[in-house]
């Protein structure tokens, strides 16, 4: 086959060629996206019941669902909460359940205990959820000449559905500004006056402002259609309509009230760079590419600044895509200078640039080949396919020098390039595919990964597997083609390259008479030179035991999130206060370009500003040392929980160090959990602490009389719906503008019910007239229930910390050890979740990878040797490798994450390939009838320069993810780089020697048994 596509150019070229096309054709098909797109099994059941506590919500609603679907099979775990008239129970999946079915099998569960809800709560919303949906852009609309009403109104009408009309688009949202409503705010006195009370309003307005249809009548040729119009036209007819109270009297709207054209209560906020904004948030649909979206999007903008109003401003505020295209970019910028760096080396160790130009082709090759199938794979181009392309880089290069390495050895024996092409590449073929096997081998496992992390890894390992399996038909086709072509005579070689190459060798020649010396000794001494060089690396234990843990480490990516935590009951405007202070600090960052905040975004008192940052290249100041320095700023602002979070690809909402509480009451959990968020704030590691308990707010709670309701001929819903009414507002009517509906919204006014005494004079009618709703029961100013949690079928507390230094498997050691010094009640228990136990997911089946990988490559290198035992030999190069790793890990300040565990595995893959060549070839020529010793000393000796050469290759493809900032990447740089550095010490320090044991061991058994032995 060799000769095939040696001597006939055009057909490998044509071959090789098929795959580039297709290659490209395939890289405008795919979706860039941060990460892989995966169907979280998780359905939500969302349900509202206006007026209840959080404790009647979870009592009447919340655990009456959990009974019914915990029956349902394949749950890994079930997470409910509870507030003040509103409820959600999530039901998570093991990944290999069926989404869609489970989704019927709750909605049957539900619809079943549907009359055993209050019958006040509404019907409950189920629905899949994904925790990875969030805003790829958000935009701000701005004006000094209009109102925030008119801004939202121009937003709400015409932005969303402009924007919604771009492909691929799922939803807009619109948040801050001022809602428009028509407000009827009466005046409690002058109601009493007319004997009026706020049911005769609301049902004069509704019975009022009404269009009904009346049917048809028939003409001799035509129907006619019949309808009745009471709607009302204008605020004005409004103002004037007729009031007829319980005596008969007429009386006019406006008499006891005022109506105006305004806005709903504010709830929510938007600020842009520190001024009153409207806020429009793009999201897309799940198969969307954000990208070309955000693209789209950014290029319409143009055409609609032109169409605003005049005064209005509009630009994007956030756009979350930028972090996916640096991240994207940067991949493609370190492959890239890999390459190059591969170049040089290959300069440096063979002196012949035709040379550098054939793995300057043949490794793009196979990566532009390998999206050929990643498209017919339905992968996409995002964080993890591109960790693949930077982790499989090594394993390009090495197929391709090695194969260059060898044909200039067989061109120096004066072979034509034909030939020396042809018996250069047979002589390595074995090798280049045990050490390309070994890839595949080790990385297909990852495919049969259980649990989310495992969805993640398919994407990865599936990705290394096809860019290998083009690098082994690059390296066997298209790179001996070129070489018969391209190289020439290494002697006829001019320029300063070959000056270069050949002090390479003299380097090279001087290492092999050193490595001589310590070689001979090691053959004389071998269980000596094994115990040596296994001490050496039982040391691993110094630089492992120092480092720290963490799921997914953070990272700078120019944007960090600030997040304000209010008391329970604070109102949007003193949280909107709080937040200009905070937007005020954040000015004196030179390094911050924007903020966007979110007032009220998950109730009143709470709040979300997103920082943008100038490029890391540019800032003098990292990203830690800025969060460090404003954390010390933010905690001068008194009342305000304040947190800082970012730096990774999360959008859990959850903390770097998540604690779930629980206990057989809720004042024991209580108690137990401020002990142990005392610690946790305490003990430095962390920024800020919240806890899922807070303070109760105050409420004014109505307990009614029974007798007394039924003695005035009321009931409690009716009560129920005046007091709502009175407070809150009914809104059950709309007022119709060009096609546009507005609430009414009809209420006391404000001077009404500012205090509890106020309460005295909410009226209602009964069978005596127009009485006190306060005398048909009893009212109390009280504590409210503060929000609750629940986690399988358990109520818990949760605190999650936010670290501002160290890593979360340091960090939770610490606190295990203080909290194990608390007293708490035997029933008080408490549990690591959230990234705990993602990391925990993750480590177990990483670890599952690796054992199995560890299993494939012995069974591999058994086929490649044909031998049960020559493989320990090679095998003892994995272990030891790892010393390393773990060396550069811990002087480089890195953490065991999910990207250097996914390089541990690649380690594995790469260790071993240096083993391959020198044990490979010596087993050459042991079969040539060469003494085992003489043999291994040779393997060791014609294999220095191609080990070195592909193991630099490799370190310097590798090299500039270590100087990386995303943190996964500069991991998975060390660990590889580190590994490498330890194979090419053991290969040649332990290998060797372990070869010759097994050498010895074997014949000693094969003399035991009086069978023949040839050495």
């Amino acid at each position: 086959m060799i000769e095939i596509f040696v001597k006939r150019p055009a057909t490998t070229i044509i071959f090789i060629a098929i795959f580039m096309v297709m290659g490209l054709v395939s890289v405008g098909n795919l979706i860039i996206e941060p990460t892989p797109k995966i169907e979280f099994p998780i359905i939500t059941i969302q349900t509202t019941y206006g007026g209840a506590s959080p404790e009647e919500i979870e009592t009447q609603v919340l655990k009456r669902v959990e009974d019914a679907v915990s029956e349902i099979s394949q749950i890994k775990k079930i997470s409910s909460e509870a507030r003040d008239s509103y409820g959600v129970v999530i039901i998570e999946f093991l990944i290999e359940a069926d989404v869609n079915i489970k989704s019927i099998e709750v909605k049957d569960k539900v619809e079943a205990i549907m009359n055993d809800f209050p019958s006040g709560a509404d019907r409950p919303i189920i629905a899949k959820f994904d925790p990875l949906i969030q805003p790829i852009a958000t935009l701000s609309l701005m004006s000094d000449k209009h109102s925030l009403t008119e801004l939202y109104e121009y937003a709400d009408k015409k932005l969303k559905t402009r924007l919604s009309a771009i492909n691929g688009v799922a939803t807009v949202d619109v948040f801050g500004g001022r809602e428009r409503q028509i407000n009827v705010e009466l005046d409690n006195n002058l109601m009493i006056q007319n004997y009026l009370s706020i049911e005769d309003v609301i049902n004069s307005v509704s019975s009022k402002n009404l269009n009904v249809p009346g049917g048809s009548i028939n003409r001799k040729d035509s129907k006619v259609s019949v309808r009745f119009v009471g709607e009302f036209e204008s605020v004005e007819e409004i103002k004037n309509l007729s009031i007829v109270s319980r005596e008969g009297r007429t009386i006019k709207l406006s008499s006891v009230g005022t109506v105006s054209d305004s806005y709903k209560d504010v709830d929510s906020i938007a600020r842009f760079n520190g001024k009153d904004t409207v806020g429009i948030a793009v999201k897309k649909l799940s198969d969307g590419d954000a990208v070309k979206i955000v693209g789209t999007l950014k290029k319409d903008l143009e055409v609609i600044k032109k169409e605003l109003p005049d005064g209005m401003k509009l630009e994007v505020a956030v756009d979350t895509t930028r972090v996916t295209v640096d991240n994207t970019v940067g991949t493609i910028n370190s492959i890239l200078l890999g390459v190059v760096l591969t170049i040089i080396i290959l300069l440096v160790f063979l002196g012949d640039w035709r040379g550098a130009i054939i793995a300057a082709v043949v490794i793009p090759t196979s990566i532009i080949s390998t999206f050929f199938i990643m498209d017919m794979s339905n992968f996409s181009i995002n964080m993890m396919t591109l960790l693949a392309f930077g982790t499989c880089l090594g394993t390009l290069i090495a197929n391709a020098l090695i194969i260059i390495e060898s044909i200039y050895k067989h061109l120096q024996m004066g072979k034509d390039p034909q030939q020396a092409s042809i018996e250069g590449t047979k002589e390595v073929l074995l090798a280049i595919f045990a050490s390309s096997g070994t890839n595949l081998v080790v990385f297909t496992p990852l495919a049969f990964m259980g649990g989310i992390v495992g969805q993640f890894m398919v994407q990865f390992g599936m990705t290394v597997v096809y860019a290998t399996i083009f690098s082994i038909m690059a390296s066997v086709t298209l790179t001996p083609m070129l070489c018969s072509i391209l190289l020439k005579d290494p002697s006829s070689l001019k320029g300063p390259f070959p000056f270069i190459a050949k002090f390479t060798d003299k380097v090279i020649a001087w290492i092999t008479v050193q490595y001589k010396w310590f070689f001979d000794k090691m053959m004389d001494w071998p269980i000596t030179a094994t115990i040596l060089s296994l001490a050496v690396f039982f040391t691993i234990v110094v630089p492992a035991g120092q480092l720290g843990s963490e799921f997914v480490p953070k990272s700078d990516r120019d944007e960090y999130t600030v997040t304000v935590v209010m008391p329970d009951g604070t109102p949007v405007e003193k949280t909107g206060e709080v937040v200009a202070k905070i937007d005020v600090l954040l000015k004196e960052y030179p390094e911050v370009t924007s903020t966007l905040s979110d007032i009220g975004y998950d109730g009143e008192e709470k709040a979300r500003i997103s920082v943008n940052l100038t490029p890391a290249e540019s800032r003098a100041k990292s990203y830690d040392v800025l969060m460090a320095e404003l954390l010390i700023d933010l905690a001068k602002i008194p009342e305000a929980e304040i947190t800082l979070s970012g730096g990774n690809s999360s959008s859990s909402g959850q903390g770097d160090i998540t604690i779930d509480v629980t206990g057989r009451s809720f004042e024991e959990m209580s108690i137990a959990s401020e002990k142990m968020k005392e610690i946790m704030a305490n003990s430095g590691y962390f920024g800020s602490v919240e806890s899922s308990y807070r303070i109760p707010k105050m409420e004014v709670q109505f307990n009614p009389d029974a007798s007394k309701i039924i003695r005035q001929g009321l009931s409690n819903v009716q009560i129920g719906q005046v007091i709502r009414g009175l407070v809150n507002g009914n809104d059950d009517s709309v007022y119709k503008e060009e096609g546009e509906e507005y609430d009414i919204n009809i209420t006391l006014g404000d001077d009404f019910k500012k205090n509890v005494e106020d309460f005295d004079s909410f009226l209602i009618h009964g069978k005596d007239g127009l009485i006190p709703i306060a005398s048909l029961g009893k009212v109390e100013f009280t504590e409210a229930t503060s929000p609750l949690k629940r986690r399988d079928k358990k109520s818990i507390i949760q605190l999650n910390g936010y670290l501002a230094k160290s890593n979360t498997g340091t960090v939770m050691g610490e606190l295990t050890k203080k909290f194990s010094e608390l007293d708490l009640p035997e029933s008080v228990n408490y549990a690591y979740t959230g990234n705990a136990e993602n990391q925990s997911e993750s480590s177990q089946e990483l670890g599952k990878a690796f054992m199995l990988a560890v299993i494939l490559t012995y069974m591999l290198l058994v086929a490649v040797l044909d031998s049960f035992v020559f493989p320990i030999s090679i095998g003892s190069a994995i272990l030891t490798s790892f010393l390393g790793s773990f060396a550069l890990m811990f002087y480089t300040d890195q953490t065991v994450n999910i990207g250097s565990m996914m390089a541990m595995v690649m380690v594995v893959g790469l260790a071993v390939n240096n083993a391959i060549l020198m044990i490979e070839y010596a087993q050459q020529k042991i079969a040539e009838g060469i003494e085992v010793r003489e043999a291994i000393w040779l393997g060791a000796k014609e294999k220095l320069k191609p080990i070195l050469m592909t193991s630099i290759a490799i370190i310097a493809g590798t090299l500039p993810q270590l100087f990386a900032l995303d943190k996964i990447k500069s991991a998975m740089g060390a660990v590889i780089i580190g590994g490498m550095i330890g194979s090419i010490i053991f290969t040649y320090f332990l290998v060797p020697v372990v070869h010759y044991l097994v050498y010895k061991v074997k014949n000693l058994i094969a003399k035991f048994r009086n069978k023949e032995v040839i050495s």
